[in-house]
């Protein structure tokens, strides 16, 4: 599949995984208590953390788009993908099949990375040399690069919008509960 069409699709393909652990019970985990005490502080993490980069990204909101260093955007240059990735792990594992967390972090982190390198080359025609000084400070993926600047100000800035932009994450949540009642 041409890296173009992942990005198109990227939705659809990482879901995937989802669709696989609503329709399959077989190896199910039936500890509630364990699941969620596990797989909902990660899934609210990862909500978090797309709401912190939603207030430095601005994707969703209506600001105008700059290259974005600050927030999250300060040790990754992909971190709603990895919330993302990190959401759909804990959404897996609350419908109680742990053991397809891996093979299903595994695959989106597949399907992001293509999505990436063609969002990459797009970055590069629109934002030329200080997007590719980005590449070489912020690691695709993860990183360390100290304190952060300006970050606060920002958020407080943003977090209103942010949080009504992402806010709707929170409805997959519905899926373990639903798979619980339909089982």
């Amino acid at each position: 599949m041409p890296v173009k069409s992942v990005f198109k699709w990227r939705g659809w393909l990482v879901s995937l995984p989802v669709v696989i652990a609503f329709l399959c019970s077989r190896g199910e985990f039936e500890h509630d208590t364990v699941t969620w005490a596990i797989g909902g502080p990660v899934f609210l993490a990862a909500v978090a953390l797309r709401i912190w980069a939603q207030c430095h990204l601005g994707y969703r909101l209506r600001v105008h788009k700059v290259l974005t260093e600050t927030g999250p955007y300060h040790y990754s240059r992909n971190p709603i993908y990895i919330a993302n990735i990190t959401m759909i792990g804990a959404l897996v594992g609350l419908m109680e099949l742990p053991w397809l967390v891996a093979p299903a972090v595994v695959w989106c982190f597949l399907v992001y990375s293509a999505v990436v390198r063609y969002e990459e080359h797009r970055l590069l025609v629109n934002f030329g040399d200080a997007y590719r000084q980005f590449t070489r400070m912020i690691p695709r993926w993860f990183g360390w690069r100290g304190a952060l600047a300006d970050d606060g100000v920002r958020t407080r800035r943003y977090l209103g919008a942010a949080f009504c932009a992402e806010v709707h994450c929170l409805l997959f949540l519905l899926l373990p509960a639903l798979k619980e009642m339909v089982s």
